[in-house]
């Protein structure tokens, strides 16, 4: 077995994604302060930032958005990586597979011609939650897109995720967020 150092991981993967999108290096000054002072940040606990992954599944044109009911809004299937995962693709993938019941989807082979980098990272908010005793924090959502060429049926966690919706561009939250993987799913003409 391996040994997997998420930090230099996450370093590698940063540093290959700037070299492909060096205006949005400003996005992540503390992302990379907290790689500098070697923070633990596959913990779910380090209440800073911590990683997370998530699945852009397209299918015919459409983007798979998951409700989830911790956070009471629409997103697409991820979550926080576990032992045993690690290359945050593995996360996603995973996630995809809990969340909705998709285990079949292949990774966009942009991701295969680009180092398997992330389509885009996010840095995001996530509040207090009493019921899981943890306190605000961000989210580094690094984020994969994944396709599948027929449809599928959706089989949801029940316990984190209420309903699900397949959208099209003109349906996609208008959040700098959302439109930042709206683009580059553009780009790649999948959306």
């Amino acid at each position: 077995m391996t040994n997997f150092n998420l930090n230099t991981y996450v370093q590698h993967t940063l540093k290959s994604y700037l070299v492909n999108f060096p205006k949005e290096t400003e996005r992540f000054t503390i992302l990379q302060k907290q790689l500098t002072h070697g923070e633990n940040i596959g913990s779910r606990k380090n209440f800073n930032e911590h990683m997370t992954a998530s699945a852009y599944l397209i299918n015919a044109g459409k983007c798979l958005k998951i409700h989830h009911i911790g956070l009471d809004k629409w997103l697409a299937p991820g979550g926080h990586r576990e032992e045993g995962d690690n290359e945050l693709y593995h996360t996603a993938r995973r996630e995809l597979s809990e969340e909705a019941g998709i285990k079949h989807a292949e990774l966009h082979p942009w991701h295969k011609e680009h180092e398997m980098l992330p389509l885009d990272i996010d840095t995001h908010y996530i509040p207090h939650s009493k019921k899981k005793n943890e306190d605000e924090h961000f989210h580094h959502d690094f984020r994969f897109v994944f396709v599948l060429n027929s449809d599928h049926k959706i089989n949801l966690q029940e316990e984190e995720v209420s309903g699900y919706e397949r959208i099209g561009a003109d349906n996609f939250p208008q959040d700098p967020s959302s439109q930042a993987i709206l683009a580059k799913l553009q780009d790649l003409n999948l959306i």
